[in-house]
């Protein structure tokens, strides 16, 4: 295979890669926004919140999988190092003249930028009890977010396609 059928390949390999990555986050999405009414008892709303926080770390890390897979395709690398997380939201949020276009919308960078704090706590602070208000707060994010993502998704689609 000469290099442009080589890349050629790859891009559409990534194509079919991210039908399903977007299929799953379409998954975690709905289950996020399902959550997002409060409970009438107050033991099910302390359950309720815990399934939020579990269902909003699992589309928050389902998104930065989809974004990693996709610069490590594309651009033969992700970021690494102590801040490879923040880095990575970055990268993905440029385009590449000549190369390739953004894969997160730039207005999605403060959402996902919130989504990984928490995404952070709630792997590491195990004393930390999620707060029903505020993963109210995160699964609306999650909606804003997978809005974004997705439309970029969809576009990158055609992109790789053509």
């Amino acid at each position: 295979m000469t290099p442009p059928e080589v890349a050629r390949a790859i891009k559409l390999r990534l194509a079919s890669e991210l039908v399903d990555d977007r299929a799953s986050l379409d998954d975690l999405a709905r289950s996020v926004s399902a959550l997002l009414d409060p409970a009438a008892d107050a033991r099910d709303e302390w359950m309720r919140s815990l399934a939020l926080a579990f269902q909003v770390e699992r589309w928050y890390t389902a998104a930065e999988a989809t974004l990693a897979r996709t610069l490590r395709a594309l651009d033969g690398d992700v970021p690494s190092g102590p801040s490879w997380h923040q880095e990575l939201l970055r990268a993905a949020a440029a385009s590449i003249d000549g190369g390739r276009p953004a894969v997160l919308p730039r207005d999605a960078l403060s959402e996902m930028g919130e989504l990984l704090k928490f995404r952070h706590l709630a792997r590491h602070g195990y004393e930390a009890t999620p707060e029903p208000l505020r993963m109210i707060e995160h699964g609306r994010r999650v909606e804003r977010a997978h809005t974004a993502v997705m439309t970029s998704l969809v576009s990158l689609d055609g992109w790789l396609r053509a």
